[in-house]
């Protein structure tokens, strides 16, 4: 009999009154508990059911705060999870109002819980997250009812009113998916303009922010979402085009323009994206990635692979491949003009470019003029050059593990030069491996720990 199946048989056995006597008694030790009983048992009115949930989260976060007013990593999950129990409270609550409020307090504790949990697992922000998904439930089981147009505009009044609550101060994400559920019930012209005002009163308090063009994006991308599903195509068109400024709306207008066949517009529109965002590599890329997208459709060949190679040499190897459809019989031409042009080149990422360029092209010759530069690079190629340059190969392989022997002094670099010298043994044959083996020990004799993982290769 387990321990658990035992004490069960002893507390079956004890008159009622014991029972309440021992429970009242574990109650008085451990506020907690105490709580947990009174939120899940009690039935008092809305305010008695606010005030014990309350109760229950300050008795957990004291529980797990302790002295040090800290909630340390191993501990973190266990709040998490009481913390959740307290949720599932709100699920399947005949009042939905109530159900709302009991989960705004769990939302509002746990993201006051950032500043005092340690979150390294992402449990508090795992916490967050399904603590919106329950309010979004509450929401969502309204308004697929909604002859009771009552609740769902007093659910709608309450979210707005807690998306503008200063808890969300640092945690925008959060804030939008209020303001997102929001939107979801705002069934009528009167609460879609309550929300608009709410989210245009938001976006001028972050005006002045250094980090609000986020905010800024993700709400007029609510806004438009409400125009889109309940306001005119030209209220729609008007929009898109007064908030060109947002990745959002330029890509939708150029893509717009191109399914309209639009194309100077598609390409106007891209090529001013790469004025207004300069400073951004990965916004310029895409739009020059969309306009590259224009050239192709329209047959552009000439602006379409000099659009190619700029996008190549910027970092995406892809377009070579378009080159080389583009250049046809002369593709042997492009290959050793970008070649030549690549090698000559400095930087880390030109060279990256080189090597993928004559890897593609499979280039033996130039591979092995690299690794005569390069001769660290011999593992990277060794195999490919081995039937057309074996003899060097080998020697620089040599001359490579040899000078990674002479630059060790423990254990875990020894490993590495083993590891070197099994890879080694692909292109130098088992005769190769136990020569240069011979080698290592006689010059490193005096070094057990090499002669050990030496033996082992």
């Amino acid at each position: 009999m387990t321990k658990q199946s035992e004490l069960k048989q002893i507390l079956s056995g004890l008159p009622q009154e014991e029972l309440i006597s021992i429970i009242l008694e574990v109650a008085d030790s451990d506020k907690s508990f105490r709580n947990r009983i009174m939120v899940k048992y009690s039935k008092g009115d809305r305010n008695q059911e606010l005030k014990h949930c309350k109760q229950l989260i300050d008795s957990i976060v004291k529980k797990y705060t302790g002295r040090e007013g800290f909630i340390p990593y191993r501990e973190t999950g266990s709040f998490v999870y009481e913390m959740g129990e307290l949720l599932e409270k709100s699920g399947g609550m005949k009042d939905p109002m109530l159900a709302l409020d009991i989960a705004f307090l769990v939302l509002d504790e746990a993201i006051g819980a950032f500043q005092y949990a340690d979150d390294s697992n992402g449990e508090i922000g795992a916490l967050v997250q399904h603590t919106l998904e329950v309010i979004g439930q509450i929401a969502d089981e309204q308004s697929a009812e909604y002859e009771n147009a009552e609740t769902v505009n007093k659910l709608f009044d309450r979210v707005l009113e807690m998306s503008a609550s200063d808890i969300f101060r640092g945690w925008d994400e959060f804030r939008l998916e209020l303001l997102a559920i929001c939107a979801d019930l705002a069934e009528t012209a009167e609460l879609r303009g309550k929300l608009e005002t709410q989210v245009r009163r938001l976006i001028a308090n972050k005006a002045d922010e250094e980090y609000g063009h986020y905010f800024d994006e993700q709400a007029h991308k609510l806004l438009f979402e409400m125009i889109r599903n309940n306001g005119s195509p030209e209220e729609e068109k008007d929009f898109i085009a007064e908030h060109l400024q947002y990745t959002f709306f330029r890509e939708l207008a150029i893509h717009q323009a191109m399914a309209n066949k639009d194309y100077d517009r598609a390409v106007a529109l891209a090529e001013a994206g790469e004025q207004q965002d300069h400073s951004y590599a990965g916004l310029v890329r895409k739009w020059k990635e969309l306009r590259y997208l224009v050239y192709k459709k329209l047959s552009l060949h000439a602006e379409q692979g000099a659009l190619a190679k700029e996008l190549l040499l910027g970092g995406d190897f892809t377009y070579y491949h378009e080159l080389a459809a583009l250049a046809g019989e002369s593709k042997a031409e492009l290959y050793e003009g970008l070649k030549n042009e690549l090698k000559k080149a400095e930087g880390w990422h030109n060279r990256d470019l080189y090597l993928k360029l004559i890897e593609e092209e499979d280039d033996l010759d130039a591979m092995m003029d690299f690794v005569r530069e390069n001769p660290s690079s011999i593992e990277q190629y060794a195999v490919r050059l081995a039937d057309k340059y074996k003899d060097e190969v080998i020697s620089i392989y040599d001359g490579h593990i040899n000078a990674a022997a002479s630059r060790s002094s423990n254990r875990k670099e020894y490993k590495e030069v083993c590891r070197k010298l099994k890879r080694y043994k692909e292109v130098a044959g088992k005769e190769g491996l136990q020569q240069l083996k011979m080698t290592l020990t006689n010059a490193y004799s005096k070094r057990p720990a090499f002669l050990d993982e030496l033996s082992r290769v």
